[in-house]
């Protein structure tokens, strides 16, 4: 029974005076104890307690609401600590949330096995959409899905990484029977308004040799870039120890796909002296010694410099697939000098303009009247 805070005399449960002394109790506080990584809270409540754990939210009124399972009538808090994982358990076939599918492909081997710029992306969609995600998957309807893009997206890239990281969502809760088909599939993307990349023309690159043999050593960057198809980032993540100069290659230094990652980035003669050039004038163990947004001041003054169109350091790679094209390298060659996967993918970074291809229709006219 419970007793007087005063003077200690018994009283009758839920008592809020002593009958002797008349001193006023103090109200037993709801105590809870919150079990390790969310795995439930126990509560007095009266003589018994209770355990309670949370499945999921839902969203009322713009707010995340819990989903709690409870069950009450325990002797003692350790009875009803104990009854947790069997609480849990018992309704584990609560539908998750995209919030718990998420926290579940983290945890998952696919996951683990991304590359890190891949696992960035995806932190990076994620908090885009974060504050959507406590709804149930069973609950969420196509239209849900598409205005969920469309708020947090409003350009190709970005609404086809959301939609790529919610099939991902939806894939995990499909063997389990959460959900029947991925949703995900039916978002449509904004328009792909892609601008074209242009390579560098004949005469720019003659600008940018004549710029670096009157003394610019830095300009060499660029024409290393133009002769290998070397990426921006390549170049600046790239270290002295990949190349091997007997092999004219460098390995190593390939960035985001397999295939650029395992296939070497070869070096014309033309551009050995220029590289061994760059090695002497940039100290440390890289290629170039500069951040980003150095790398970019100095390239851009350096075509000013030259009197070469303003294209941006990508548009070097796309050079180098032209300039292959027009010299008749066989399209297998130029795929594999370029690193790609698909020659699909190599004809994106080929530019031909009018004059070089009046100028190929032109010999097939020469060679035809030559046959008469």
């Amino acid at each position: 029974m419970p007793k007087c805070v005063k003077c200690k005399a018994e009283l009758s449960e839920g008592a809020v005076f002593c009958h002797l002394c008349g001193k006023k109790q103090v109200a037993q506080k709801k105590t809870s104890t919150r079990r390790a990584n969310g795995s439930g809270s126990v509560y007095k409540r009266g003589k018994t307690w209770e355990a309670a754990v949370v499945l999921g939210y839902n969203i009322e009124n713009g707010k995340a609401v819990p989903i709690r399972a409870t069950k009450g009538g325990f002797k003692t808090k350790r009875e009803a600590a104990d009854y947790l994982p069997t609480l849990k358990n018992e309704r584990h076939r609560a539908t998750p949330t995209l919030r718990d599918l998420w926290i579940q492909y983290q945890n998952s081997k696919k996951y683990q096995k991304l590359s890190d710029s891949r696992k960035e992306k995806y932190r990076i969609v994620w908090n885009k959409i974060e504050k959507d995600c406590f709804v149930q998957i069973d609950l969420l309807t196509v239209a849900d899905l598409q205005d969920m893009v469309d708020r947090n997206a409003k350009t190709f890239y970005p609404a086809r990484d959301i939609k790529d990281l919610l099939s991902k969502l939806y894939q995990l809760a499909m063997p389990d029977q959460y959900v029947k088909i991925n949703l995900a599939e039916y978002i449509e993307l904004p328009d792909l308004n892609a601008k074209t990349q242009e390579a560098f023309p004949a005469e720019d690159i003659t600008k940018l040799w004549n710029d670096y043999l009157t003394g610019n050593w830095w300009t060499g960057f660029i024409l290393l870039m133009i002769y290998t198809g070397m990426m921006p980032g390549e170049l600046m993540c790239g270290l002295k120890s990949q190349i091997d100069w007997k092999g004219k290659q460098i390995r190593g230094a390939g960035k985001k796909t397999k295939e650029r990652k395992e296939t070497p980035i070869v070096l014309a003669d033309v551009i050995i002296p220029v590289l061994d050039d760059l090695c002497n004038h940039t100290p440390g163990e890289k290629l170039i010694s500069i951040n980003k947004d150095n790398f970019y001041t100095r390239y851009y003054e350096t075509l000013e410099r030259a009197g070469c169109k303003r294209l941006p350091p990508y548009s070097c790679r796309h050079t180098a697939a032209t300039s292959l094209a027009l010299e008749n390298v066989p399209p297998s060659v130029i795929q594999k000098i370029m690193r790609h996967a698909k020659f699909s993918t190599t004809q994106q970074y080929i530019h031909i303009d009018l004059d070089p291809m009046l100028a190929a229709v032109n010999r097939l006219a020469e060679r035809k009247e030559g046959n008469k």
